[in-house]
């Protein structure tokens, strides 16, 4: 019975923070990698549970800001492209629990919204010259599998870590201009993409509420 009373499912909610995330980020343009390409990012959400026994139905909001965020374009030697990169996730989903336990193992998904916005310029990747202005906006719909390991530390307090891969279908709009802003080029165009997460969230949570 002492396992059962260490059990997050006791509670009927659980608020949280993200406090740390390893993930890619969707690519931009006609972006060119060379194997996978992860970022660090801390503090960038919140979460709230529902709790009912095994299953937890969750929300979630989560904005990822990178200053200064750099890629290659085309090829390898082809453009570097500079400039401000921002994310944003609206998620609904459940997680189940395996197992009662003060550890506990889950699975789950998550459907939801993601908004990436990107502002910044291209320049000549071998002699550094200015080549076009590159503004960004992909709109899309995802839906994220995910497994995880989650800790009671005391009753009230769980700390989760999981790993996830976003599948997401968006809609790019990307504008080129030149160093007037005046538009060179406007490309509309929807693609698939999945941008995986080996730690797709860490999250420290409070859990409250009894019948």
């Amino acid at each position: 019975m002492a396992a059962f009373s260490q059990s997050q499912s006791d509670f009927n909610y659980s608020i949280g923070i993200k406090a740390f995330t390893i993930q890619e980020y969707s690519k931009l343009l006609n972006e060119v990698r060379s194997g996978s390409h992860f970022y660090n990012s801390s503090f960038n959400g919140l979460i709230l549970k529902v709790n009912d026994n095994q299953i937890s139905y969750r929300f979630q909001v989560s904005s990822i800001k990178e200053k200064n965020y750099s890629f290659k374009n085309e090829c390898e030697n082809c453009q570097v492209v500079t400039g401000d990169f921002n994310t944003f996730d609206l998620k609904v989903g459940f997680e189940r629990s395996l197992i009662y336990s003060k550890l506990q193992p889950f699975y789950g998904a998550d459907l939801g919204y993601n908004r990436t916005n990107f502002d910044g310029k291209a320049n000549d990747a071998k002699i550094n010259t200015f080549l076009y202005n590159a503004n960004i906006e992909k709109n899309g719909g995802l839906i994220s599998p995910f497994i995880g390991l989650k800790y009671n530390i005391i009753p009230s307090i769980t700390i989760s870590a999981e790993s996830a891969i976003d599948f997401i279908y968006t809609h790019d709009k990307e504008i080129k201009s030149d160093n007037t802003n005046a538009p060179t080029s406007v490309n509309n165009f929807s693609r698939w993409q999945f941008v995986s997460k080996p730690l797709g969230m860490l999250s420290l949570q409070y859990n409250f509420g009894r019948d």
